[in-house]
Order: structure tokens, then C-alpha cells, then sequence
């Protein structure tokens, strides 16, 4: 290990300053780069551990994970190498401090610092995601945060990339148990929504303080993970809006299937309650009750969502029981008052009648009740028996009408035939077939309904029902889905644009090309287009523009004659130097031609074939020293 006392000079061009931090496989150094002139973090690996294969590997695929990885929130890898027996990586340096250290000394956070910050940390992960690349380990201590507020996700140590089968295997698992997802603590696979669970709590930790669950050892932690529900977080702090705190518990759902579908997808929802923040109710997954909670349930049996209200959970994490309203005091019953017997006629004449108008009225009133039952019976008579089939049938043998037969004339027989089956028929077929065996047609209005639209979506009496032939079959038609105007996406930021087609119900395809006309970020086109109506859940694209960018050239593998004069032809790029590296910077140094190109960074930054950077940029190729 480095004296912190003794300034050190590794790879020929980076001086040791002093130390950072020390970590269970590393210690961390701030260091300056002589040939750029900047100041560097150099991550160095334990001596006990430069000699074990399992660790150097893991060392070196958290470099090679990382500088995969270009985005503003993610910490930058410029360099690795080793020197005698130290193995060590170079990446940009960040001052300020992580989120751990934030937390402890500022927490519970605002909530809105809290959005924005775990904003970033969702961009940052979803790039590593569209990289095929699952963190596996996202926690506050991997999350640096600088001087503007700025985070930076690092430490892609066990990071799962596809284009590496180290770390991978199922049965074992990586991870920190405080953040550990329920499917990473029983060994299953890691996938995206492993880091979205993972984000989850450290969102829950940013607003409260404190964890969702604690225990004595890494194993109960783990366990509370996989079996408990988390305690809602307004119970710890108030102030959190009933909203967001829907949002966080939706992250900790222990089904995967249940949580925001990416962390893009995660990052949206807290956009769009920060814009909308004010709508009543969200919907998120049931949390199953402490005593009853059952383990990790696979995708292949969601919970179905149910919308709750975050407010009735009570300080254990227990949904409350909904207190029954007071029950109306009755008031004491007085004593039934007797009326009087009736006068008797007296012999002055008969005594005084009453008004008898109000008796008059129920007895009219009660007559037409009568008429129009008749009516009724003459118009629907061949109902009875439907309606005797759907409240007092059994089986499918339909109860005869109960008519009276006139003396000496047969009993007149009812033809029972089966009701057809109308379901997905469109309007027209249904009509045929009512009209060809027999039946008369009765539609209800028509509602709006996944099937498409004028298809038979239910019917009144079910299908191959014995009814009466002739009988009257109910059915009602679908609107087809509902339908919502596109709005004008052009020229707004893509985030705005796909907050806006959450709140519709629209999903969203992004497509990413260059643009000189349209800022980097911003919508350059859509479709469909503007003001077209397009069904609810339905897809709609939206390009984005990259800037002004240009396709760095294929020279990484070519000889640096042919590298260098490919780039000087490029009117857009600008040849900084040539970097001839030995076999400290290059680990597979003899299997690599002499003058052949390794590496190359545009404006500082690790760059690959065909990757897009910005016009006008400085390139560096990095070749085999002769």
C-alpha cells in the first residue's frame, strides 16, 4: 500500500496527492495528471488482494463496466493499469461528498432536493441499463455528490454486464443488504427492476432518515426484504406528500412485475408529480400485511394493482380498519297513541265524516299500478320465462309460463332452443345470428372497451342457455378503446414530452439521432403527428435530438498511420495526440501489433467506434509504444 506521506508517480503521469477513502477492496487517491494537467481520484486495490484472481477480475470489470459509460451522472473512467503489485484505475474526481454523508448529517431531505437528486440517479442508472448493464449494488456510498449539486453514480464493481459472464450466476448474491432487492437476497437473477427496488430505498432513506428495515444481522435485513412490508414513510416524516409516498412504496413492491418498468419509467413518475403533484390517488401495489406476508412471488404471478389511500396505514405498517361512522342516536319511541272508536250515530243525525281526498288519491294511485302491470304482462309475456331462467331457474331447463289451459284444449308446449354465443361477433354477424335461429335483438348503449369497435363485448343471457325460441336476447357493442388527441411534442424537452403522454396513457418509444437545427435533449419529430387521435396504451415514438453530433470513425484496431489519417481527413475532428502506451496501460500488451490503436477519448473521454461526439472534438488515440 502507498505511503500517504510519500508522493508516488504511477503509469509515468499520475502524482499521488493525498488520501480520499478507504473501502473493504480499495483505497481511494486524489492524484494529478501531468500530461493533462488535471486532478484525478486513482482507485487502488488492497495488497491482499492483487494476487487473488477472483478480485483482480472483479477490479478490472468494474473498469471496463464504467468506461462502457458515457453520461454527465456517471463517474468517468479514464485509465487502468497496474504497476509491480499494484493494480489500480484512474477516474474523474468529483469534490464534494456522498449521499451517505449527506444523509447523516442533513436528513431527512427536502422533498424536492430529493426528487432531484434521485432524478439523476434513475438517468444515470438507465443508462448503464440501455448499456445492458444491471449496478447490482445501487446504495447512497455509490452515489457522489458535488459542489452544483450534481450527482454522479459510481462503483461498478459487481456491476452484471452482457458482455461479461463474471458475477452472473444465480444462487449467489452481491449487494448490500440494506438496499438489497427481494429477488437479489433469494439468489435470483438481477435484473433492471433490481436497481429500481434498490433506488427505491435509498429514496425512502433520503425522505425519512432512516431505512425501511433494520435488524441485527445482514441475514434479517435481507429477510425483511424478501417477507415484510416497509413501513409507510409518512409515518416518519409527515411531510411527505401521500402522492410521492405512493410512488416509493410502488418502487418496493416486492414483485418486480409491480415496480416502475425501468428507471426511466421511475424517473418520470416523480416528474410528473412534481408537475401534477396534486391528483387524489395513484396506483400501486398491495403490500402484503407483516404477519401474512408471503415470500418472493416470480413475474409469472402479479399482484393485481389496488388503488389505496397511503393515509390509513398505521404506525406498524398495518393497513388500518376503516372506523365505522357513530351510529345515530334513535330517539325514545312515545307510546302508540289509540284513536278513538268510531261515533256512533246520534240522534241529532249522523256524526261529521272526515275529508276522504287523500284515501281517494292511494286508491286511484294504486289502480294505475295495477293497469299498468297488465299492460306490462300482455306486452313482455315471452320474458317470464328469461327472467324465470336468470332468478329462479336451475340447470338449463327453463320453467314453464303458468298460464291456465282452457278445459278439454292440449297443454301448449315451449320450444327450448340454446341462446347463441355472441361474444367478439361484430354487429352485423350478431344480428344474422339472432335472426337465423330464431330470436329477437335488444342492444344496450354501447361502451367503451378494449375490443375493437361495433364487436359484441356481453350478452344478457349466457351462452347455450336452454330459453324459450323466440325469446329476446340482450347484447351490448363496444366503442372500441378510448381515444386521446396528440399534443404538439415538437421542440419541448423529452422528458416534458413523455410526462405528457404519461398523464394520457400513452407509452413511449424513444429515438435518439443528431441534429445541427434541434438542442441535444429536445424532440425534433413524433409519431403519429400532432393532433391525430390514437388509442389509450398505444405507442407513440418520439425522436430526440443528440446535437450536433458526428459518428466517431472505426480507427480503434487499425495501425496509427491509418488511424491518423482517417481523423486528419475528418474535417470535424481535430488530432490532439498520439499516446503510445505500454504494457502498464495495456493489460493484453504482447497480443496487441506494435503502433496498433487501443483506445481513443474525444474531448477527455473514453470513446469507441462508431459512438457519436460532439463536431469539432479533440481526439487522443492511444497506440502500442514500438
Amino acid at each position: 500500500m502507498l505511503d500517504d506521506q510519500q508522493p508516488k508517480i504511477l503509469g509515468g503521469r499520475f502524482v499521488i496527492e493525498r488520501r480520499l477513502g478507504r473501502g473493504g477492496m480499495a483505497t481511494v487517491y486524489l492524484a494529478r495528471d501531468q500530461r493533462l494537467n488535471r486532478q484525478v481520484a486513482i482507485k487502488i486495490l488492497h495488497n491482499q488482494f492483487a494476487s487473488d484472481d477472483q478480485f483482480l477480475r472483479r477490479f478490472k470489470h468494474e473498469a471496463d463496466s464504467a468506461a462502457r459509460l458515457n453520461h454527465p451522472n456517471i463517474v468517468r473512467v479514464y485509465d487502468v493499469g497496474n504497476e509491480g503489485n499494484l493494480q489500480y484505475i484512474v477516474m474523474e474526481y468529483i469534490e464534494g461528498a456522498d449521499l451517505k454523508e449527506i444523509i447523516a448529517l442533513e436528513g431527512p431531505l427536502p422533498v424536492n432536493r430529493t426528487i432531484r437528486l434521485v432524478q439523476q440517479i434513475a438517468e444515470a442508472l438507465e443508462v448503464a441499463h440501455q448499456a445492458g448493464m444491471v449496478h447490482r449494488d445501487v446504495k447512497p456510498q455509490n452515489v457522489l455528490v458535488d459542489r452544483n449539486d450534481q450527482v454522479h453514480l459510481g462503483d461498478f464493481g459487481i456491476a452484471k454486464s452482457d458482455r461479461s459472464s463474471a458475477y452472473t450466476d444465480p444462487g449467489t448474491t452481491f449487494g448490500t443488504a440494506d438496499y438489497l432487492a427481494p429477488e437479489q437476497a433469494q439468489g435470483l437473477g438481477a435484473t433492471p427492476r433490481s436497481d429500481v427496488y434498490s433506488l427505491g430505498v435509498v429514496t425512502y432513506e433520503m425522505l425519512t432518515g432512516r431505512l425501511p428495515f433494520t435488524g441485527d444481522t445482514p441475514l434479517a435485513v435481507a429477510m425483511q426484504h424478501v417477507q415484510s412490508a416497509p413501513p409507510p414513510p409518512r409515518q416518519f416524516n409527515p411531510a411527505i406528500p401521500p402522492q410521492l409516498e405512493t410512488i416509493v412504496l410502488r418502487a418496493l413492491s416486492k414483485d418486480p412485475e409491480q415496480r416502475p418498468a425501468s428507471a426511466r419509467q421511475f424517473a418520470e413518475l416523480l416528474r410528473t408529480y412534481r408537475e401534477r403533484g396534486d391528483q387524489p390517488t395513484m396506483a400501486v401495489p398491495a403490500q402484503p400485511h407483516p404477519a401474512q406476508s408471503q415470500p418472493y412471488r416470480t413475474p409469472s404471478q402479479p399482484d393485481a394493482p389496488t388503488v389505496i389511500n397511503p393515509d390509513t396505514y398505521d404506525a406498524y405498517g398495518n393497513q388500518a380498519q376503516a372506523s365505522r361512522p357513530a351510529r345515530p342516536s334513535q330517539p325514545r319511541r312515545q307510546p302508540l297513541n289509540v284513536p278513538p272508536p268510531l261515533a256512533q250515530d246520534t240522534p241529532d243525525g249522523p256524526p261529521k265524516r272526515r275529508s276522504g281526498g287523500c284515501g281517494m288519491f292511494v286508491l286511484a294511485f294504486l289502480l294505475l299500478i295495477g293497469i299498468a302491470g297488465l299492460l306490462y304482462v300482455a306486452l313482455f309475456t315471452d320474458l317470464i320465462p328469461q327472467v324465470q331462467q336468470l332468478f329462479g331457474g336451475s340447470g338449463n331447463t327453463a320453467a314453464q309460463p303458468t298460464a291456465t289451459t282452457p278445459p278439454g284444449e292440449p297443454t301448449p308446449t315451449v320450444e327450448l332452443v340454446a341462446a347463441p354465443n355472441l361474444i367478439g361477433l361484430t354487429e352485423n354477424e350478431a344480428l344474422s345470428l339472432i335472426q337465423q335461429q330464431g330470436f329477437r335483438e335488444f342492444r344496450n348503449p354501447p361502451r367503451t372497451d378494449q375490443a375493437p369497435r361495433a364487436t359484441v363485448i356481453e350478452q344478457a343471457i349466457a351462452p347455450d342457455t336452454l330459453v324459450p325460441k323466440g325469446s329476446v336476447i340482450t347484447f351490448t357493442l363496444s366503442l372500441g378503446p378510448e381515444q386521446v388527441e396528440l399534443p404538439d411534442l415538437t421542440r419541448q424537452s423529452f422528458d416534458s414530452a413523455a410526462g405528457q403522454l404519461a398523464v394520457l396513457g400513452l407509452q413511449v418509444r424513444k429515438v435518439e439521432e443528431p441534429s445541427t437545427a434541434i438542442q441535444q435533449g429536445f424532440v425534433i419529430r413524433q409519431n403519429p403527428n400532432p393532433q391525430l387521435k390514437v388509442d389509450k396504451g398505444s405507442t407513440v415514438e418520439l425522436v430526440v435530438s443528440l446535437g450536433d453530433v458526428i459518428r466517431f470513425p472505426g480507427v480503434i484496431g487499425l495501425s496509427r498511420e491509418q488511424a491518423v489519417a482517417l481523423i486528419r481527413e475528418n474535417p470535424d475532428l481535430i488530432l490532439d495526440v498520439v499516446d503510445e502506451q505500454g504494457p502498464d496501460q495495456i493489460p493484453n500488451f504482447d497480443q496487441v501489433q506494435p503502433n496498433q490503436v487501443v483506445s481513443a477519448t474525444a474531448n477527455g473521454q473514453p470513446v469507441e467506434n462508431g459512438f457519436f461526439v460532439p463536431r469539432g472534438s479533440r481526439i487522443v488515440l492511444g497506440v502500442r509504444r514500438p
